[in-house]
């Protein structure tokens, strides 16, 4: 047989295959194709018409805050194919196929959700915060004797940078249930210091001592006024608390003014002859015995 005979009698073997193969597995291919088209064409509808409409809503109701619009792109994005997915079991004809295995899937969805319990708790509780309009990057927050300025919002954990350069990553469910407070309203900072002198003291002077300390740095504000008051009455001393105001957190070393407040605070009462943090007096009971030597002296 010549050489060319060989070639066509090849290529009408791979014809025949090849019909046969496709006509064996048609349905299967054109499920294939029109689950994968209606997927992909829901997904395509989402992004393009709904997407960028609330994009655009978000972006305008946080204008300050672009990792809560990239949020919103992804929880969205993923939205979309989870919605797809049914609708193109559906279209592509596969739902007998799905309901068929419908208790694998079933027992599937349960192992899952034991297994990714804590992570799905974290995607929801990223979802509420990053809608919480009072939950924006950059705010400083305080939360379990823990506190810093909030720098990204994922999916699963938020990153907080603390007042010593620390970043730590918080998972969202510890933000959602934990009171979280604010202690400054976005634009000042209330430093809080409280000290004890004796009841012998001035508490007059001793007042006008530590509102000159706290409004001779530069860093505190000017409106509010630095304010002194006494705050509780011990049973040996008289605790004196002041307040002073500073600018953003974010701009301040917090923990370095804290520690020159208290600092010059010591040495301005120590200076003046003022006890601070006098000794509690100690009430003692019970009886004194005296023990005497009996030995006869040797000498």
């Amino acid at each position: 047989m010549q050489p060319d005979h060989l070639l066509a009698a090849g290529v009408a073997v791979f014809q025949t295959g090849a019909t046969e193969f496709v006509g064996a597995y048609q349905d299967d291919l054109r499920s294939v194709v029109v689950f994968l088209g209606t997927l992909v064409g829901v997904y395509l509808l989402g992004r393009i018409v709904l997407l960028p409409p609330l994009v655009r809503a978000v972006r305008a109701r946080n204008p300050n805050n672009p990792t809560v619009v990239e949020a919103i792109e992804l929880y969205l994005g993923v939205g979309f194919v989870v919605v797809g997915i049914p609708i193109a079991v559906q279209a592509a004809g596969l739902g007998g196929v799905a309901a068929g295995s419908g208790i694998v899937l079933a027992a599937a969805t349960l192992a899952l959700g034991v297994a990714g319990q804590e992570v799905i708790g974290n995607l929801v509780s990223g979802v509420f915060l990053v809608a919480d309009p009072d939950f924006n990057v950059d705010d400083y927050i305080v939360w379990d004797e823990t506190e810093g300025t909030v720098e990204e919002i994922d999916l699963r954990v938020t990153r907080v940078r603390t007042p010593g350069g620390e970043v730590v990553v918080v998972p969202n469910t510890m933000l959602t249930s934990t009171a979280i407070t604010r202690p400054f309203a976005r634009d000042r900072y209330r430093v809080e210091e409280s000290l004890t002198v004796a009841y012998s003291e001035p508490i007059d002077e001793v007042r006008g001592m530590l509102l000159d300390v706290a409004a001779a740095d530069p860093r505190t504000l000017d409106d509010p006024a630095p304010a002194v008051h006494v705050t509780e009455l011990g049973g040996s001393a008289v605790e004196v608390t002041v307040w002073f105001w500073v600018g953003d957190p974010t701009d301040v070393d917090i923990a370095s003014l804290r520690t020159e407040y208290r600092t010059e605070a010591k040495q301005r009462l120590l200076d003046a002859g003022v006890a601070v943090a006098p000794a509690n007096p100690q009430d003692l009971s019970g009886r004194v015995t005296v023990e005497t030597d009996d030995r006869p002296d040797d000498r």
